[in-house]
């Protein structure tokens, strides 16, 4: 804030009765100290029309057009200051010039005076915040912070140093940096409360809700008419899946602030959230009685209706919405939503089209019309439009999310890691984000990065159950099986009415070889719901293990007649239609799973296998090139092929298919295993016991037996 400068003056005597400038310099700092500034500044101008020469009356009257937030005209007086004086002595009038500059969006001019006065009076903590200032308005946090720090140096014991330096890192993304600079100012201003929702605000946006709400409600003690603080309080309850308390925090924050952007939607949200349909509607029912004519209100209630899965019911109120207001970009957006979830695509583009006409500006449609051309398989136009809406919100990371879905949808997840990376930053609190970034990193064989995203979802600490379901999938797909059962132990605690959980831990425990545990698991799930396709799914998959093949076959028929779209149930039954040598029915099954899910590319292999055993040689060979063309490095691809090469006698393309899954992953020991037995075939035991040693002593039990049979 600029200060006036109170200046002291000798007092001319009483008897003089022609004023002269002096006298108008010592009215008009009279003036000013009374805040008087108008009074003031005719005085200086009477001052300055007697003698327009002193540097310091000019700068006087600047200071006093700066108390009335007169920039422009401050300017042309420190301007006029500087060039009668433009030494050292008269620092301020650069520094204040500069501050003016600042005030009036002229920023580079406001840094470069502010670098003159710091030129001038390096060791002046107020020139590198004002100039921090100038920085961060430019967009240049980072030389904000380098500005927050030099004035720390000076001034350690300024807690508003380190609270704007805490908000420049937060606008960096470093929210854990901003934290600890609103911890030091805290600590020397416990009651400033704009400082604790500012680090209420960094600590939800790195998932720390329950330390957001705790600030949020320490700065609503501090200041209990802050709408804002009341909205994100109710946002973070929200995503800890409270939606009690976020339905009463987004109340309140209407009843201090009803034009609060997205309050009403948010409301909506969670009102859905709490599974309490009638209460959800009729709230909204209740206010659409007393506004009938509010487009809005109809809108929200399209929203809650739309996150219940009321389909129709959504889609008949964003009509009302759009007949009461017809350009409602918003409405047109959400109904065309709406329509795509329900696969319902041409209507849903010529909403979204009419959305965008109605406000070109309304990145959201650009992101739902870059959905629908998706599914319509117009990549380039699609990408356009995500492209627009970044150009329109470059914090917007659902579109950030959904180019990663494009770029993966292309198998190139390398790309797709850079949008879901952007999407992760702009907004941590989303799970599904981790989610999408773990699969990305699985297709790029990167285990430990897919395993840190899924423990970041476990530390968000959500309470949707169906998520914690699908968190645990992942974990089985990418081999972390001992974390997927400490997950499935402890959301049994939490769920232990959800039978799903059952189903994933039973997973767990077979992989990890617990297989009688597992069973009993899977027992456990169907005793609950005896329609869980997914239970006999794993169940059939665990009695296969067992090579109990007609039990397993009973169970996987019963999986493929609940969910006939269950790719995995048909893929499993063709491995048990092909233990028990029904090789035809084997490939059926693989065809099934692969016309239901095309991106399955381990489908391939298995095919392949099972067609050298038909002697189909030229579709064997086919098979795993295209799953070799698609996983190059997949270690198992390679053990497979060799399988097939060596069904159809080809021993020398097979021995080199093993030794190539040996040398991607020296710890596979089926391909040791399989070597060996093709090394008996070729009449080289000796050699073929080095192998069978070698899986024998990692535990596997057909080794053991060949090394029993064979290496005696």
């Amino acid at each position: 804030m600029i200060r006036l400068i109170i200046i002291s003056l000798f007092l001319l005597p009483i008897s003089a009765i022609a004023q002269s400038a002096d006298d108008y310099v010592q009215n008009g700092n009279a003036r000013g100290n009374a805040k008087d500034y108008a009074g003031a500044i005719a005085d200086f101008t009477k001052a300055i029309q007697k003698d327009s020469t002193k540097a310091k009356v000019y700068f006087y009257r600047a200071n006093a057009y700066s108390n009335m937030k007169n920039d422009s005209a401050a300017i042309k007086d420190f301007t006029r200051s500087i060039q009668l004086d433009p030494s050292n002595a008269n620092v301020d009038a650069y520094f204040y010039r500069a501050n003016a500059y600042n005030n009036t969006r002229q920023y580079a001019a406001a840094i470069e005076g502010f670098n003159k006065a710091i030129s001038i009076n390096p060791r002046n903590a107020d020139m590198y915040h004002y100039r921090a200032n100038a920085k961060a308005n430019s967009g240049d946090y980072k030389g904000a912070v380098a500005d927050f720090t030099k004035a720390i140096e000076i001034t350690p014991k300024d807690p508003s140093l380190y609270e704007y330096r805490g908000v420049a890192k937060a606008n960096l993304g470093d929210d854990k940096g901003a934290i600890a600079d609103y911890n030091l100012a805290a600590a020397l201003d416990p009651d400033n409360a704009d400082l604790i929702f500012y680090r209420a605000n960094s600590k939800g946006n790195i998932g720390d809700y329950s330390g957001a709400i705790a600030d949020y409600t320490r700065s609503l003690a501090l200041n209990p008419k802050n709408a804002q603080a009341v909205f994100y309080r109710a946002n973070a309850m929200s995503n800890m899946a409270n939606y009690t308390g976020a339905v009463e925090g987004f109340k309140q924050t209407i009843a201090l602030d009803a034009d609060m952007p997205h309050v009403y939607e948010y409301l909506a949200n969670a009102l859905s959230n709490l599974k309490n349909d009638s209460a959800a509607i009729s709230y909204f029912d209740n206010l659409i009685k007393q506004h009938p004519d509010k487009a809005e209100l109809y809108l929200y209630n399209g929203i809650i209706k739309n996150n219940l899965n009321e389909k129709n019911g959504a889609i008949a109120d964003f009509d009302k919405a759009i007949e009461l207001k017809p350009k409602f970009s918003e409405a047109l957006q959400k109904r065309a939503e709406a329509k795509y979830s329900i696969k319902v695509y041409d209507g849903a583009l010529d909403d979204v089209n009419a959305a965008i006409d109605a406000d070109a500006k309304n990145g959201d449609a650009f992101v739902t019309r870059a959905r629908v051309l998706l599914i319509k398989r117009d990549t380039a136009s699609a990408v356009r439009d995500l492209d627009e809406a970044i150009k329109l919100n470059p914090k917007n990371d659902f579109a950030y999310s959904v180019l990663g879905d494009l770029k993966a949808g292309q198998k190139n997840y390398t790309a797709a890691l850079v949008n879901y990376d952007k999407a992760v930053e702009l907004n941590k609190a989303v799970t599904e984000n981790y989610l999408k970034r773990a699969k990305a990193h699985l297709a790029l064989n990167n285990k430990a990065a897919v395993l840190a995203d899924l423990k970041q979802i476990v530390e968000l600490n959500t309470n949707d159950a169906n998520l914690y379901v699908r968190v645990g999938e992942a974990m089985m797909d990418g081999g972390f099986y001992k974390d997927a059962l400490t997950l499935a132990d402890a959301q049994l605690k939490k769920h232990p009415e959800n039978p799903m959980f059952y189903v994933r831990r039973g997973a767990a425990k077979e992989k990890l070889n617990d297989i009688a545990g597992a069973m009993a698991d899977y027992d456990k799930a169907l005793a609950m719901d005896s329609t869980l396709n997914d239970a006999y799914h794993n169940r059939g998959s665990a009695k296969f293990a067992l090579k109990r093949y007609e039990e397993a076959l009973a169970d996987l028929n019963k999986a493929v007649k609940l969910q006939d779209k269950d790719y995995e149930a048909f893929f499993i039954r063709a491995q048990v239609k092909q233990a028990l040598k029904d090789y035809q029915g084997a490939v059926d099954d693989f065809n099934t799973s692969l016309f239901i899910n095309l991106d399955n590319t381990k489908v391939y292999a298995y095919r392949g296998v099972a067609r050298s055993l038909l002697g189909d040689a030229v579709r064997a060979e086919i098979d795993l090139a295209v799953a070799l063309s698609i996983e190059p490095r997949n270690d198992s691809f390679y053990r497979m092929r060799g399988d097939v090469r060596k069904n159809l006698k080809n021993y020398t393309g097979a021995m080199s298919d093993y030794d190539k899954a040996i040398a991607i992953d020296g710890q596979n020991m089926q391909a040791y295993l399989n070597r060996g037995l093709l090394k008996v075939q070729m009449n080289n035991v000796p050699a073929a016991c080095a192998d069978f040693n070698v899986a024998a002593k990692a535990g596997l039990k057909d080794a053991i037996d060949a090394v029993a049979k064979y290496c005696k």
